[in-house]
């Protein structure tokens, strides 16, 4: 029975990425939310202080235990707002 309303609840979800989280969990997010996480990101590289909060994705993929995730674009090490090196001298 418990195996019916887990396989109903999902596909009342529809399309979902998830990420799992150490110790067991896992965090849930509708496909869209990976195009508004990659801009998020690439809003917060480029807005310096002045940048968006994080996308909850994007902390999800930087703790997540697996390491498709955790290697991944979106798993940012550090602050992505910081100011990058000038390294063409």
């Amino acid at each position: 029975m418990r195996g019916r309303l887990r396989r109903l609840e999902r596909l009342a979800e529809g399309n979902v990425v998830s990420i799992p989280q150490p110790g067991g969990t896992v965090m849930r997010f509708p496909e869209g939310a990976l195009k508004d996480a990659y801009l998020n990101l690439m809003s917060r590289m480029s807005a310096g202080e002045a940048a968006p909060p994080e996308h909850p994705l994007l902390e999800a993929a930087r703790d997540s235990a697996d390491p498709k995730w955790s290697g991944s674009i979106f798993a940012t090490d550090g602050d992505a707002t910081a100011p990058v090196e000038d390294l063409s001298e």
